[in-house]
């Protein structure tokens, strides 16, 4: 999923992140940026319906790569549900 070849765009995205990287670890901050991007960026319901697309693939993706790997760890450390 997060397959961007432009490094140009990375990158700006790459800062962009560590910048206001702090922003987002309070409560609500993401949830605020999220909803002012879609609100600027989406003009109609096609565009509401990929943004939330691209939200879920998202989702998948984080809990892909950052939790079923943690996840797998404790099956073994604690074993896995009889």
């Amino acid at each position: 999923m997060p397959y961007i070849k432009n490094k140009m765009i990375r990158n700006i995205f790459n800062k962009i992140i560590y910048i206001h990287r702090a922003l987002f670890k309070q409560t609500g901050n993401l949830n605020y940026f999220l909803f002012k991007l879609a609100q600027e960026t989406c003009l109609n319901y096609a565009d509401y319906r990929n943004f939330i697309g691209e939200l879920e693939a998202s989702k998948l993706e984080i809990y892909r790569r950052q939790i079923a790997p943690y996840e797998q760890k404790a099956i073994k450390r604690n074993g896995d549900i009889d």
